[in-house]
């Protein structure tokens, strides 16, 4: 089933591991997660704005509307280079915001796995 939202969270590492010890040891959700959301956690607005670079947000967006049949497509409808569209995907796809679909010898498929992206900007 696909995940309809992920959730983005900055946070402490000392809050998160509070968090995660809490909900091991209660054995069940905690109130705010949602069905069919995940939660993505970083330590600082520094590595919030790398990792969701404009770049990497404008993919994302441009995913879901033009739903392109390949890496070279989705750089084409961006207007920007191969090279950095292609490193941009991958690491999406590392974290798992995107996966890549293999079609033929050779076409890689970049597909959005959420439908929306939610920032939480008051943790």
């Amino acid at each position: 089933m696909k995940v309809k939202k992920i959730k983005i969270v900055v946070e402490s590492f000392d809050k998160t591991q509070k968090r995660w010890l809490k909900a091991m040891k209660s054995k069940s959700a905690s109130k705010s997660s949602k069905k069919n959301e995940e939660v993505i956690t970083v330590s600082s607005w520094e590595v919030l704005a790398r990792v969701f670079s404009p770049a990497r947000l404008e993919i994302l967006s441009k995913l879901s509307k033009v739903k392109p049949l390949s890496i070279s497509g989705l750089a084409k409808s961006l207007k920007k280079d191969f090279k950095n569209v292609y490193s941009d995907v991958m690491f999406l796809a590392d974290l798992g915001l995107i996966e890549i679909e293999k079609r033929g010898s050779k076409n890689l498929v970049p597909v959005s796995k959420y439908e929306g992206i939610e920032f939480n900007l008051a943790a």
